[in-house]
């Protein structure tokens, strides 16, 4: 956390008038959190059923952001960090500390040419997903890229990009999937005058398990009583994506987007972990009245898991999202969302439902927030879930429920959101695009 640290203190000395947007925020929080490991219904330390604890969960959060122009007015430097602590009443070994820092430069070279680099890290709790993993784990990110924008024409753009992440975890058990990824990506897209686009390119990754050794790829073994079969690890992965995108503006109430793309996967040394996958999304939004937003997604994609049996998860679903502004203070939000996800068994694992199980997830999230006055804002966020295997024993529920208050000093309106400062918060009943 000290890169998040050194911003915070470089934010201190800053001159506000001599920024574009400076932007702090502070938020403490109260919530309570059911099943936090995710234990199956029913299960056994081997000897009794482990209890679904409950368990009261304090959070304070620091978020700050500033513009600094650079060069020219088109070309500036945006720095947003997050620093925050969450302290378990019950359970101290979960207290952690969770946040991150990201610096985006966007440039402008000429009327033809323009882009971005980034680069950020981050950390937060593991995110767990059953109950074979009871210890307080901390998940590490780090993210690079370069994008630039060549325009052809008014309407044609060629849109090179690289970028690099890093994720790594604290535990030595899930350190088996400590990773880099690095890649390229070429992209040609469309622009047409009324707002709409469309690109097609192609995307290639390296993907690199950089804790694993020789003797874990040939012979790691997990203990399945007196099995003789090994699971089958490798070091790397190959990915080779060709995609489509397109955004049409139907009316100024209907906005739709797509991303369709076809993945082939090859890995470095067992050729039977080969796989074709599918990554599409498709998002409608529909601005029934000023007041009140309806977002739908459909999805099938892949997802990497931290599970020693477990290669990949395919998710297929749908996310319904709805947002009211019952007036200039008050507002209200709901999601629900409907998954099915097939978990992909690493070759060489014993089970007894065979090479995949489906989990079929149904989650329900409602929140609301009331503006006191200009910058301080009350909020409550919850969710609820439950997951359902193809046996009865892989059966499992989680709910969250939050309270909190929130201030926010802006020296410009709406510089908080033209930052995005939102990706910082814990999300219950709003997500990010991507479920998880």
């Amino acid at each position: 956390m000290k890169p998040v640290v050194l911003l915070f203190g470089a934010l201190m000395t800053l001159n506000v008038h001599a920024t574009n947007d400076l932007v702090l925020q502070m938020e403490t929080s109260l919530g309570q959190t059911y099943n936090p490991f995710r234990y199956y219904n029913g299960q056994t330390d081997g000897t009794q059923i482990i209890p679904h604890e409950r368990d009261t969960v304090e959070g304070v959060d620091l978020r700050a952001g500033v513009v600094l122009p650079l060069l020219s007015d088109d070309t500036k430097l945006i720095l947003t960090g997050s620093l925050g602590k969450r302290r378990y009443l019950d359970d101290k070994t979960l207290d952690h500390f969770q946040g991150g820092v990201d610096a985006d430069v966007e440039w402008v070279a000429s009327k033809l040419v323009n882009g971005r680099v980034v680069a950020g890290e981050a950390q937060h709790l593991f995110n767990y997903i059953n109950g074979g993993l009871s210890q307080k784990d901390i998940e590490h990110d780090r993210n690079a890229g370069v994008d630039v924008n060549f325009k052809i024409t008014d309407s044609w753009s060629v849109m090179p990009k690289l970028f690099y992440t890093q994720l790594y975890y604290d535990l030595p058990v899930n350190q088996l999937y400590n990773n880099k990824q690095n890649g390229k990506q070429l992209g040609l897209r469309y622009f047409s005058p009324t707002g709409s686009s469309i690109e097609g390119g192609i995307r290639l990754s390296t993907t690199n398990f950089t804790d694993r050794n020789p003797a874990q790829i040939a012979f790691y073994d997990i203990p399945y009583g007196d099995s003789k079969l090994k699971p089958e690890y490798d070091t790397q992965y190959k990915e080779t994506e060709y995609y489509f995108d397109t955004e049409w503006s139907y009316s100024v109430k209907t906005t739709t987007s797509a991303h369709i793309g076809m993945v082939r996967r090859r890995y470095s040394t067992f050729n039977n972990l080969d796989t074709n996958l599918t990554n599409a999304i498709a998002r409608l939004t529909y601005r029934f009245s000023p007041q009140l937003r309806l977002d739908m997604q459909l999805y099938d994609q892949p997802f990497p898991i931290v599970d020693p049996s477990i290669l990949y998860v395919v998710s297929k679903g749908a996310r319904v999202d709805t947002l009211w502004l019952y007036s200039d203070k008050l507002q209200f939000n709901a999601s629900a969302i409907f998954q099915n996800s097939s978990q992909v068994y690493i070759p060489g694992v014993p089970t007894n439902v065979g090479a995949a199980q489906t989990s079929r997830m149904r989650r329900a999230g409602v929140g609301a927030s009331y503006e006191i006055e200009r910058g301080f804002r009350i909020f409550a966020d919850s969710y609820f879930e439950k997951d359902r295997g193809d046996v009865p024993n892989l059966n499992l529920g989680q709910s969250v429920i939050k309270v909190g208050i929130q201030y926010t000093f802006e020296n410009l309106p709406g510089s908080a959101a033209r930052m995005n400062l939102a990706r910082y918060q814990d999300y219950l009943s709003a997500s990010p695009a991507t479920p998880r």
